[in-house]
């Protein structure tokens, strides 16, 4: 009995592994943060890194935007 615990054990460990490596593999960020990725290889995960910068970089873009709508609004009112 002790052994088929340990085998499903196994099997659930080994499938779980496998999904989290395919999530990775699937994400498609910006083109300029696809070096970030590389941080898999020093231990950190790679995706939550990309996928924050991203995020970020999403933000500033925004605002910039925004900005520069604002400043055309006032060059248009002069």
């Amino acid at each position: 009995m002790s052994n088929k615990s340990t085998f499903i054990m196994m099997i659930a460990v080994l499938s779980f592994g496998c999904s989290k490596a395919e999530e990775r593999a699937s994400y498609e960020g910006r083109s300029e943060t696809r070096k970030l990725q590389g941080a898999d290889a020093a231990g950190y995960d790679g995706t939550a890194v990309r996928k924050s910068v991203d995020n970020t970089l999403n933000k500033t873009d925004q605002h910039n935007d925004t900005v520069d709508k604002s400043l055309k609004g006032e060059e248009g009112q002069k």
